[in-house]
């Protein structure tokens, strides 16, 4: 998944001899990301993530703490472009209905191109978070609560134009399209077949009329 650019944000890294100097932390998050996407967060090693940003421990450590805290970072960095991508699908300029199947679609296109731990940064984070780490655990949920919120918004403009059935809450409907989403991510790493993920979006879009 290709991160969109950004406004580069400048912040302070301490080199050897203690002088300061600039680096662009999107693209050190979205390096660091890409480490912790490929290999999990417990097989990367802060060597990697030096190797992978070009900064020294200190300068790594100075800013985001520990691994975790880089670990933290980089899951906020690239949820971000998740999000907004995932909000431009839905807000695409067609009817509710097409635009949230087209999303989906979009997924089940998605998992079925990548491979092995790439399938995604949130899903496999998820799945590799340890049941103790309470921090991980509610960044995740702040994440999934995004994103289902934005698809139950799709629900309600669905409603309204009589495309999907008025009595159906809404939140319920967000959090089961989620389920889908997350659940086409994990088959997609061992079903590379898209038909067989498209359809699981067309019973899902069943469920809604």
């Amino acid at each position: 998944m290709s991160h969109p650019k950004q406004p580069a944000k400048k912040a302070g890294d301490v080199c050897q001899r203690g002088r300061p100097r600039e680096f662009d932390t999107d693209t050190v998050l979205a390096n660091a990301s890409q480490v912790f996407w490929d290999h999990g967060y417990h097989a990367t090693s802060i060597d990697d993530l030096c190797k992978a940003t070009g900064l020294l421990r200190g300068s790594l450590y100075g800013v985001f703490g520990d691994k975790h805290g880089i670990m933290l970072a980089a899951l906020d960095h690239y949820s971000e472009g998740a999000v907004a991508r995932l909000a431009q699908r839905l807000s695409a300029p067609v009817e509710p209905e097409q635009a949230l199947r087209d999303a989906l679609l979009h997924y089940a296109r998605v998992a079925c191109a990548l491979s092995g731990r790439r399938s995604c940064f949130i899903t496999n984070t998820t799945l590799e978070m340890q049941p103790d780490d309470e921090v991980l655990r509610a960044r995740v949920a702040a994440i999934q609560r995004r994103m289902a919120t934005l698809l139950a918004a799709t629900v309600i403009r669905g409603q309204a134009s009589g495309a999907f059935d008025s009595t159906l809450d809404e939140k319920a409907v967000g959090d089961f399209l989620l389920c889908v989403m997350q659940g086409l991510r994990v088959m997609g790493r061992v079903a590379h077949q898209e038909d067989a993920l498209t359809g699981i979006v067309d019973v899902a879009m069943r469920a809604l009329v």
